[in-house]
């Protein structure tokens, strides 16, 4: 009996993940996935992400903004984590390597902007634009961290809860604070 209900409930997964597809494509790509995680995988693939094929954990909710188009500018690879409650902006790139995890609240821009405000757009023209985020193999956000854009996070690096990444992190180092200033290297 219990093998039968592993069967059936597979089966009713694969028809939601299906017919949610389906209806998606005639709305439009969801803002919010709030899906369970081989649901969630399987929305960003049919909308153009790159997302890979294993170990992939998306919990929810994940909000997107700035994809109307489409995710074709988000790629997530193999082994990446999501922990949910998570902000993606998609005007630009965001590249996660092999390995990222995402821990809850993590907020991910790839545009700056001041509302039309034309006197501090004006004045701080240098800190406008899009610009695109890549968080290399094995690097782990943690809860609450803001990664603004334009930003390269090196491989294995750590960036501490509630952190404002406005500057590259080096390979192997452990980043934390607002700003977020090199704590140590890890080795």
């Amino acid at each position: 009996m219990p093998l039968l209900r592993k069967y059936i409930r597979r089966a009713l997964l694969a028809i939601l993940k299906h017919l949610l597809i389906f209806v998606f494509k005639i709305i439009g790509p969801p803002r919010t996935l709030h899906y369970g995680q081989p649901i969630n995988a399987a929305i960003l693939r049919a909308f153009g992400a790159s997302v890979g094929k294993t170990g992939v954990t998306i919990h929810s909710p994940v909000v997107i903004h700035n994809a109307g188009d489409g995710y074709a500018h988000l790629t997530i690879g193999d082994g990446c984590l999501f922990s949910g409650t998570n902000f993606l902006d998609l005007t630009g790139r965001i590249t996660l390597e092999k390995g990222v995890s995402l821990g809850p609240g993590v907020i991910i821009m790839t545009h700056n902007r001041y509302n039309n405000n034309a006197f501090l757009e004006e004045r701080l023209a240098h800190t406008c634009g899009v610009k695109d985020v890549l968080i290399k193999e094995g690097a782990g956000i943690k809860a609450g961290a803001l990664i603004v854009h334009g930003i390269t996070i090196g491989k294995n690096a750590v960036v501490a809860g509630g952190a404002v990444v406005n500057r590259d992190v080096p390979d192997n180092c452990w980043v934390a604070g607002v700003p977020a200033r090199l704590m140590k290297e890890i080795r």
